[in-house]
């Protein structure tokens, strides 16, 4: 997010909007996320809940419903590691 939204620091509470963040960035972050994680989380999430904080937990969610336990243990770590 910081730097789709050009802002030195971002807190997994900060809202996506209030640091400048709009529809267009919004659809650029969850194209971000399909690339990265090879998930499909709709752009609405990010618009009802737009935390670092939710949106982590949303592709968690969508990883959980197409992993096996091995993957999803590598990629929960690779999120953590965020």
């Amino acid at each position: 997010w910081a730097q789709l939204l050009c802002v030195e620091k971002v807190g997994v509470h900060d809202n996506f909007f209030t640091l400048g963040g709009h529809s267009l960035l919004a659809a650029q972050v969850m194209a971000r996320v399909r690339s990265r994680y090879d998930v499909d989380v709709p752009l609405r999430d990010l618009f009802e809940t737009p935390t670092v904080e939710n949106l982590a937990a949303a592709i968690i969610q969508a990883l959980a419903s197409q992993a096996d336990d091995a993957e999803f243990d590598q990629l929960l770590t690779e999120i953590e590691d965020l």
